[in-house]
């Protein structure tokens, strides 16, 4: 699953997973690796969180280990209904969907680059530590929101039948040239953590350096 590389005329379906965790690693994929997060919900999903970019840009994190600036979110109603993933429309009229620049989710201008892998603080370290304390905790729950994937075979990671999840974990608008057919309002990914039967809320959201913070309350394209 390569960051926003998709087939010619797929057919996009946005929308939140929400589950149990099961497990989560690192997976190097060419140029643009993930980390791949095995999900049960009402069937097995993966949820694959870019940790790279495929065109070098640098990516940007605003990751809170105390989320509680839920804005437009609606948490409760999504940890508490039935567990699986829900598609959700995008748009200005979308319902449910995320927006980095017109909810009230997190301070947008503090996102900084974190880099992939390393010994300091990385996207892996993070997620790895996080995905431990969930196996470890009964209550836990992922919330995430992202593009749905579904094929025929086995999960490439983790060996279900078929193979679905979420990918495009990560802002979804702001985007030029090869990637602006990506762009568009409350569509946007991210992935949040529920601990402590939902007392604790662990929120990453992630963008990429090149995408712009002016953009078109219609159609998520840059402006200016």
């Amino acid at each position: 699953m390569v960051h926003r590389r998709k087939p010619p005329n797929a057919v996009r379906q946005y929308g939140v997973l929400v589950g149990s965790i099961v497990d989560g690693f690192e997976s190097p994929e060419g140029a643009s690796p993930h980390y791949e997060i095995w999900v049960k919900g009402d069937a097995d999903y993966r949820i694959a969180v870019n940790v790279q970019s495929v065109d070098d840009s640098e990516v940007l994190a605003y990751f809170d280990a105390r989320f509680d600036r839920s804005g437009t979110l609606d948490l409760t109603s999504l940890l508490t209904g039935d567990p699986g993933f829900r598609a959700l429309r995008t748009g200005p009229a979308g319902q449910g969907g995320l927006d980095y620049l017109r909810d009230n989710l997190f301070p947008i201008d503090q996102m900084q680059p974190i880099p992939a892998a390393g010994s300091g603080v990385t996207l892996k370290n993070l997620l790895d530590a996080n995905i431990e304390r969930a196996k470890a905790d009964p209550t836990a729950m992922v919330v995430s929101f992202g593009e749905f994937f579904q094929d025929a075979g086995p999960d490439q990671y983790f060996g279900f039948r078929p193979e679905r999840g979420i990918h495009d974990i990560h802002m979804m608008q702001g985007n030029s040239g090869q990637f602006a057919s990506d762009n568009r309002v409350h569509g946007d990914g991210a992935l949040l953590l529920s601990f402590n039967n939902a007392q604790e809320i662990v929120a990453l959201f992630v963008r990429f350096q090149t995408q712009s913070l002016n953009t078109d309350d219609n159609t998520g394209a840059p402006i200016g």
